[in-house]
């Protein structure tokens, strides 16, 4: 019985400590866009499922091929929202 009592306490600790910190906004998804128009990465959201997310990088990239960008990289991330939504590279 002893063991089963430290087993839960266990599986308890567990959960609590894998568990997200914050709100709950962390399930939310982000597009990350890095270009080589204007040397940054850029995020956009929150969206509130991937396909969301996806259909909405279409008018990113066409933004930016207007702006002369000739490498763009998307990845769509699901998390909490990023600390600054622009990251410039010097």
């Amino acid at each position: 019985m002893f063991g089963l009592s430290i087993l839960a306490m266990y599986v308890m600790t567990f959960l609590i400590l894998t568990q997200p910190m914050g709100s709950g906004k962390t399930r939310d998804w982000w597009v990350e866009v890095d270009t080589d128009a204007g040397n940054g990465t850029y995020y956009f959201g929150p969206y509130r499922s991937k396909d969301e997310a996806d259909n909405y990088t279409i008018g990113y990239i066409r933004d930016l091929k207007r702006k002369g960008a000739k490498k763009i990289s998307i990845d769509i991330k699901q998390g909490r929202q990023p600390i600054q939504l622009q990251t410039s590279e010097q």
